[in-house]
């Protein structure tokens, strides 16, 4: 297997791993080290001269999402899908696709983990890049975009989230909506 998938997979851990230690080395008073995890399924559609559809049940990608201490409304999100697939007397294809978003919370994070809990309603800025390599053959893309969302929750340090969102490939310069139903967990 070339040595790219390992290179993806190494820069994903590098954002995790940044992404927590500057959302707990921040300064100042904290009431909160609220952190999200999460799993979505999803739906891609891609728009243009070469549309395409994508379907991924039950998990299109898993992400965790660090707050920024003070109750912030403010959180970095870093987000994964990875996929080997290997069948008999044929190359094996790695399919990865990393991202990152900051997202705004137009309520903060606190009102999911109240009793009851609130709805909140959030935007999310991201930057990724996507691709499959496989056979001696590799295809990857930069892209970039934002979406819209909500957490509803059901139960207590649980909620679902539903987000649309519209993004841009700029190797294939195309533009794809996608639509994600998801699972959250959040910590204390």
């Amino acid at each position: 297997m070339p040595r790219r998938p390992f290179a993806v997979l190494a820069a994903f851990v590098g954002l995790l791993s940044a992404a927590s230690s500057t959302a707990t080395a921040q300064g100042g008073p904290s009431n909160t080290n609220l952190m999200e995890f999460g799993i979505d399924a999803g739906a891609t559609f891609g728009l243009g001269d070469q549309s395409s559809v994508q379907i991924t049940l039950p998990a299109a990608r898993f992400r965790a999402g660090f707050f920024l201490p003070g109750d912030s409304r403010w959180s970095i999100e870093p987000a994964t899908f990875l996929s080997w697939t290997k069948v008999e007397d044929a190359d094996g294809l790695f399919v990865y696709d990393v991202e990152v978003g900051a997202l705004y919370h137009f309520a903060p994070p606190s009102n999911l983990t109240i009793t009851p809990p609130l709805s909140v309603v959030y935007v999310r800025p991201f930057i990724g890049i996507t691709g499959a390599n496989g056979g001696g053959d590799d295809d990857n893309e930069f892209f970039a975009g934002a979406g819209v969302g909500m957490e509803l929750p059901w139960r207590q340090n649980l909620a679902w989230r539903l987000e649309g969102n519209l993004g841009y490939g700029f190797d294939n310069e195309a533009f794809r909506l996608g639509l994600f139903a998801g699972l959250s967990f959040f910590t204390k």
